[in-house]
């Protein structure tokens, strides 16, 4: 049915193309920003040159409509309605953005679904055949069967030996699991008592009737079986039911467990629950243990358990059951759902329940509303609503809190409070608790679509609200989607069937985009292997693959078939000896690549735009940590695009990575859907099975713990390493500063994300450096706070890695602390842009509490989240608490000395275990004095102006264009003569006036001749300023503008002393934040050691005065400090005065006339030199 609403013809829907995935950002955001962009195209071999802004859609930049713009070095393929900087691959693209333009009459849609796969019918028995051993066919039930029928025909023509019967019987209930019911017994009773004299029966009719019994009694046993269990024969006619019992829906649930099959001792036991029928909701479980005494411990034990929903498709359960049962299993309290219930078919003990013969249907409750006496809430009580609801989950709500929200739900709304708070504060799942339950929900109105990610959880069993919040999630885009995924997958868990509307939505959605159906299908292969799911996720991925289609099956075919190679690589690779590894990983490839001889072409499983052609084996390694994980080249198949790096790992569980990574990324687009860029690096990382999974590997990036060793045993003990390796790479001022503002907003960005998320065991070797100054954090295995411990001490010291090195090669070493207000600035700025957004972390979080991920499994962990995130604060407390983070974290010197120990223990690893080093420390840049910055340059083609269209090699392998005339090429070579006169310059060709766009013509070959002479010539040439500014489009000025974009104030260049407060003034309450101050000294010239006092006058008590704490030798110290005044009945008349000393000594001070000051506004004051 999902699969007929995309029919194969539709070319919306089935495209065959992978779509860029696309975040929408309101217009104000884009801004002024642009793009400069290279646009191949297959009837010129040279690029055309453009530079458009951001909020371009793209369908503008192509003249014809019938076009598609692709990024170069993949399959994805641009939206055309969208803006080109809603594109997150152009986001966090290089310099110059590279595109191909194809028209759509020459593109293949080679992933596309076909009219064969629409005709296709839909067998899940088929489909799940390679995912499971069926142990029972109808082959095998049709032998014995066969073999009973011929024993009956012999026992009715001789009329004699009645055993041969009962054993035929017996062999068909052997093969049912050795279930047999009370019906089989019965009758196989009866066949006992026919007499027989001289095999002869004077009534033949006994005989016959006996017969019919046992064959109607294994009828039924097969009809049970088969709607029990997953089997492959359905009875081509159902036998008939007996008549119903005299049950209604006032009558007591009861049940008759007749027999558990396969243990020795059988019982009949009639089960009486004290429990209406209408009372129980249509979610209502019912979960069975087997027990058993220890022989020798006298301890009652588990020994099995089962469950079953009591309402299957809308109707009582009736009739008799076969449940099977789950042996020396730990049951799982808190995810008691249909999920669970197995219908494998069963190896062991198989449980037989009765219930009473009945056709009642499950009545729905109707929405009610029961307001009663309930009176309008006070305004403390709307007070009380909203902050309790600024726990933002369900989970941390004590009972008490619970039955106040509850108690006021008619007056909480979508302003004040949030829908899952509200319904899973009721107090039961009775009919009447659930018709209001309804009640609420019919009149809510959302306020945002990812409210009802929270109505998921296993807090909400009941369908109709699963349904509504579906009904929000659905309109979500297919890229939004993309990004809640891993959750939704997980809450498939607490679906009441498979035909529920959240898998409706995701079927459908995998019809829309390749790449929803890519990830969803890895999401469910990887699901497979949580024990009590397995068969809900395995038909779950058959019904995936089914919808598909053919295409793009075969491609997950061999993505399944390149991961299981790699996996096999990987564990001889790790089972080999230390002297031997080597040459055992160079054998191991050989399979590699016969994979890729046999297949062309294989996407990879991180991203399916991603394709790749075979594998460059010299530069294939591995690492030598505990699980050797290896290093795989790929070569792409979408030139000119360089190889593609990947590291598979095996032994490691990378779920939580997953998760980790996740989270960021959902951060770092709330950042840019408030205009804030923190230039986040965020690979991808896949879990593709049990301990084992990809991780993308970022180019041109180095671990903090290489650049450490480079400099030295004490390393990590120096100040200005990090400033010295990024100047020895960056000799270009303009491009040494556009690295500094990587940094800056990265690792602002990193504080904030591994703060809240508590990441731990954060060494050197975990923390990574691009070329280009972006910093990012790898390895995941722990957080939520779960901190390495050396005996009781732990490992993970400060709240964050923030070290006094990063400071210093911020400030330039000291050159501009300004910088360092800057900083705090910023990483207080998006700590509370991420607060205001703490619900859908939460639940995020929650809906990952039953992953079976290793640190996130209790609401403990859930809690440190949220008291990290400390949604009840105020902005500016919270900006006061993050500021002391961060001091806290540049003045925790263990961190400094845990990447010391760390260094030394990896230099004695290596050293003791000498091993091949397959990933040798990169040491070129101590002799960078030899390197140059440029490759290569070469003209390849003109443009619309007549001007050379130049193409630039970095020699960090990034490729540029620029646009130069002649006339520039002449200007350029004047200032290196007036610059050098001494150097032996190239030659430069002679000047010709003839207007030519002929690439063979002499001037041509000429430049091409003088570039490739000037780049290859002394370092101290090729990296002169003007040449780098010619071919890169740098100048001085370019760093003035990047550099002044970190100042959050115009005014902060001032030279003058100041301080920055922020006052405001609600309900007699004054509160004032010293923020910073700015060039303050002492009368010696010398930093003082500063602190503020507060006087907020007229003071006849002289009880006013406030002090903060002193920041240690500071000429500009950052406090973000909160004073507060109560009490404070009007600002007209008062004056706040505020007077800064350092140890006693006056440094400076100024009176604020309240009655004038703007309210809430960051405001730099002037100090004076005296006290008024």
């Amino acid at each position: 049915r999902i699969r007929n609403a995309y029919p194969a013809f539709d070319s919306k829907t089935n495209t065959g193309k992978i779509w860029s995935v696309a975040t929408r950002f309101p217009d104000h955001i884009l801004g002024e920003s642009k793009f400069r962009i290279s646009i191949w195209t297959d009837s010129s071999p040279y690029p055309l040159l453009l530079t458009k802004h951001a909020g371009c859609i793209t369908r503008d930049l192509i003249v014809e409509i019938l076009c598609f713009l692709s990024v170069c070095g993949s399959d994805e393929f641009l939206q055309n309605n969208q803006t080109l900087g809603s594109h997150e691959s152009l986001l966090k693209a290089p310099t110059c953005i590279q595109l191909r333009l194809h028209n759509i009459s020459n593109l293949k849609q080679s992933l596309a679904r076909t009219l064969e796969d629409d005709q296709k019918r839909f067998t899940v028995n088929q489909l799940l055949e390679h995912t499971c051993a069926w142990r029972l066919t109808g082959q095998n039930l049709m032998s014995v069967i066969m073999k009973y029928r011929d024993q009956v025909e012999h026992l009715l023509q001789n009329e004699h030996k009645t055993n041969n019967v009962i054993e035929a019987a017996k062999a068909i209930c052997s093969v049912l699991s050795f279930v047999e019911t009370r019906d089989i017994t019965n009758a196989v009773k009866k066949l006992h008592a026919v007499p027989l004299v001289n095999a002869q029966v004077k009534d033949t009719t006994l005989i016959q009737d006996a017969v019919a019994d046992l064959s109607v009694a294994i009828s039924r046993l097969i009809y049970v079986y088969s709607n029990s269990f997953d089997t492959n024969f359905q009875l081509a006619s159902p036998p008939k039911s007996p008549s119903n019992s005299d049950i209604s829906l006032d009558s007591q649930l009861s049940f008759t467990v007749y027999a558990a099959h396969n243990i020795p001792e059988t019982w009949v036991n009639r089960i009486n629950f004290p429990l209406r029928i209408k009372a129980l909701p249509k979610e209502t479980m019912l979960t069975i243990k087997l027990l058993g005494v220890n022989s020798i411990s006298k301890n009652t034990e588990v020994l099995a358990w089962t469950c079953s929903p009591l309402y299957t498709k809308e109707r009582l359960i009736h009739g008799t059951v076969l449940l099977s049962m789950t042996l020396y299993s730990t049951l799982p309290t808190t995810m008691i759902t249909p999920g669970i219930c197995s219908t494998d078919t069963p190896t062991s003990v198989t449980l037989q329940i009765d219930f009473p013969e009945t056709n009642l249907d499950f009545i729905k409750p109707e929405p009610e509303e029961r307001r009663g006496d309930l009176e309008e809430p006070t305004k403390d009580c709307l007070k009380l609503i909203r902050r309790l609801s600024q726990t933002h989950s369900l989970l941390l709500l004590s009972e008490q809190q619970r039955r106040i929200l509850w108690f006021y739900r008619y007056s909480c709304n979508d302003q004040n409070c949030s829908l899952p708070m509200v319904l899973g504060s009721a107090p039961s799942w009775d009919r009447t608790t659930i018709s209001e339950m309804y009640a609420v929900l019919r009149r809510w109105r959302f306020s945002n679509p990812l409210e009802a990610l929270g109505l998921l959880t296993f807090s909400f069993p009941d369908q109709d609200i699963r349904r509504a919040a579906v009904q929000q999630i659905e309109k979500l885009s297919n890229d939004e989607l993309l990004e809640y995924l891993p959750q939704l997958v997980q809450v498939l868990k607490f679906e009441w069937n498979l035909e529920s509307p959240l898998v409706n939505l995701l079927l459908n959605r995998s019809l829309q985009s390749i790449r929803v159906a890519h990830q969803l299908y890895w999401l469910l292969k990887n699901a497979q292997n949580e024990v009590h799911f397995k068969i809900w996720y395995q038909k779950l991925l058959a019904a995936l693959q089914f919808c598909v289609g053919k295409t793009l099956n075969n491609e997950f075919s061999k993505e399944v078939k390149l991961i299981r190679i790699l996996e096999d690589i990987a564990k001889e690779v790790k089972a080999a000896s230390d002297p031997k590894r080597k040459e055992v990983l160079k054998v191991e490839l050989n399979r590699l690549q016969q994979f890729f001889q046999e297949v062309k072409v294989c996407r990879l499983p991180l991203n399916p735009a991603l394709l790749v052609q075979g594998i460059e084996a010299g530069s294939c390694s591995y690492f030598t940590s505990n699980a050797f994980p290896l290093k795989i080249s790929f070569i792409n198949a979408n030139a000119p695009s360089g190889n593609i790096n990947v590291i598979f790992k095996v032994g490691d569980d990378l779920r939580q990575d997953m998760l980790v990574l996740q989270i960021v990324h959902v951060m770092d687009n709330i950042w840019l859907q408030e205009g804030l860029d923190m230039q986040m690096i965020i690979y991808r990382c896949l879990s593709t099975g049990k301990g084992q999974g990809l991780v993308q590997m970022v180019p041109d990036a180095t671990t903090l713990a290489k650049i450490h060793r480079v400099s030295g045993l004490i390393g990590p003990l120096k100040e200005n390493t990090i400033k010295k390796w990024f100047r020895h790479h960056h000799p270009l001022e303009s491009s040494y500063q556009e690295v500094i503002r990587n940094f800056f907003y990265s690792c602002a960005g990193w504080c904030v994300v591994t703060f809240i998320l508590g990441v731990c065991d954060r060494h050197s070797d975990n923390i990574m450096l691009t070329n280009a100054g972006h910093m990012f954090h790898i390895d995941f295995g722990r957080f939520l706070g779960h901190a390495q411990t050396f005996g009781s001490i732990r490992r993970d010291r400060a709240p964050f890695i923030f070290t006094s090195e990063m400071e210093y090669f911020i400030t330039e070493g000291g050159k501009n602390p300004q910088r360092f207000q800057e900083f705090v600035e910023l990483c207080c700025r998006a700590y509370n842009i991420v607060r205001k957004h703490s619900q859908l972390l939460l639940n995020l979080l929650e809906m990952m509490l039953h992953a079976g991920l290793p640190e996130l499994n209790s609401i403990q962990d859930l809690k440190y989240v949220y008291d990290n995130l400390r949604p009840e604060d105020s902005d500016l407390q919270a900006t006061s608490y993050f500021t002391r983070k961060i001091k806290e974290s540049l003045e925790c010197f263990p961190v400094k000395l845990n990447n010391l120990i760390h260094a030394l223990g990896q230099m004695s690893v290596m050293g003791s275990a000498k091993p091949p080093a397959p990933e040798p420390v990169p040491q070129e840049w101590l002799m960078l004095d030899a390197v140059k910055s440029i490759a290569r340059a070469t003209i390849l083609g003109f443009s619309k102006k007549s001007d050379y269209v130049v193409q630039v090699v970095q020699t960090c392998s990034v490729v540029t264009f620029v646009e130069k005339s002649f006339d520039q090429f002449s200007k350029l070579h004047s200032h290196l003569q007036k610059q050098f006169p001494s150097h032996a310059l190239p030659e430069f060709p002679h000047s010709q006036h003839l207007p030519f766009r002929d690439l063979e013509h002499k001037r041509v070959k000429d430049l091409n001749l003088y570039m490739k002479q000037l780049l290859s010539g002394s370092r101290e040439l090729a990296n002169n300023e003007l040449v780098l500014s010619f071919f890169l489009n740098w100048c001085k000025n370019a760093s003035a503008e990047d550099s002044s974009s970190m100042h959050l104030d115009p005014q902060s260049i001032d030279h003058k002393p100041g301080v920055q407060l922020v006052i405001s003034y609600e309900n007699t309450r004054l509160t004032i934040m010293l923020k910073h101050m700015r060039n303050i000294r002492l009368p010696d010239g010398s930093a003082p050691s500063a602190h503020a006092e507060f006087y907020l006058l007229p003071d006849p008590s002289e009880v006013s005065r406030r002090k903060t704490r002193t920041a240690p030798k500071s000429s500009d110290p950052t406090y973000n400090e909160i004073v507060v005044y109560d009490r404070v009945a009007e600002l007209k008349g008062h004056i706040l005065k505020l007077v800064v000393k350092s140890r006693g000594t006056f440094v400076g001070a100024v009176n604020i006339q309240l009655s004038s000051v703007q309210l809430n506004e960051e405001t730099w004051y002037p100090l004076g030199n005296s006290v008024i």
